[in-house]
């Protein structure tokens, strides 16, 4: 996507937001950039949520990633001031894949723009969806029913599935006993003990192709469905120079349509995606449908 038309499809969106708070819906969380003529404003006129778990060593993580080590190098009570020693990898917890990930070449958290970190938002809520099929993937047409049901996704739309994923946050994505015996990728499928949904490759690539989205993101740890070994959803996503922003919380109350979500990271140089506490700007009522 052009910037011109990036920037346009935000000042949209942040438009209508706009427009629904003058008509009278209360307004909160007012986000305000700049001074004077120039000034910026955006209202989220249902507030705003942090969507983003916690950082902490016990949290979840992909199986095979550097565990997270967080110990206080300085405290107040010794050295009047608080710094904390933190090792983790760039994926930990709720974070973006940027398309350097998974392709050769692709560009780099530190590459990306500054307006490609905010997309209008489209929520995807396949909790009670049934699937075809061992692995179960999001279709073309489960997207297109649902659109029929919620409304058409907006271009430059970062496209969210809600699968549930989110409860078993705490968890190991695999269960301790098995990891201690995968060899290999296809033994870490199928010890996997949070079978979630995803988007199947042909449906992102529809996505990007016939709406025209930036990204797709899942509360599960990737857009993928949680036995598909190719990772053919963030793979698309990435490999049409989109973005993957996974492990979400707090997704209940997200909108399906109407809402923005903001989720810069640390400009890491060289970096394939770090983690990040995205911001859902709610355009109406929180978690409508």
């Amino acid at each position: 996507m052009t910037r011109s038309r990036r920037l346009g499809v935000v000042a949209v969106i942040a438009g209508a937001i706009l427009l629904s708070a003058a008509g009278g819906a209360a307004v909160s969380g007012l986000v305000i950039r700049g001074a004077g003529p120039k000034a910026a404003s955006m209202s989220c006129p249902g507030g705003m949520t942090r969507l983003g778990h916690e950082m902490a060593e016990d949290m979840t993580l992909f199986a095979f990633d550097p565990a997270v080590r967080i110990e206080d190098e300085y405290t107040v009570e010794q050295d009047f001031f608080l710094v904390e020693d933190i090792a983790t990898g760039a994926h930990a917890g709720t974070h973006l894949d940027a398309p350097a990930h998974f392709i050769a070449g692709g560009r780099t958290v530190d590459e990306l723009r500054a307006d490609e970190f905010v997309w209008p938002a489209y929520k995807i809520d396949v909790r009670e969806m049934t699937f075809d099929g061992d692995v179960p993937f999001v279709e073309i047409a489960d997207i297109r029913a649902y659109e029929r049901r919620h409304g058409r996704i907006p271009r430059g739309a970062l496209v969210v599935l809600q699968t549930g994923a989110e409860a078993f946050w705490g968890a190991e994505v695999v269960a301790q006993d098995d990891l201690d015996n995968v060899a290999n990728q296809d033994d870490f499928f199928d010890g996997n003990v949070n079978p979630n949904p995803g988007f199947s490759g042909e449906a992102v690539q529809w996505l990007f192709d016939k709406r025209r989205i930036d990204g797709v993101g899942s509360d599960a740890y990737g857009p993928d469905a949680h036995n598909d070994a190719d990772f053919s959803a963030t793979f698309t996503a990435l490999a049409n120079d989109g973005i993957a922003l996974v492990a979400l919380a707090n997704l209940d109350a997200v909108n399906v349509r109407g809402d923005l979500i903001i989720a810069p990271t640390v400009a890491l140089i060289d970096g394939s995606g770090f983690s990040t506490d995205p911001l859902a700007c709610h355009g109406g009522r929180r978690g409508r449908r």
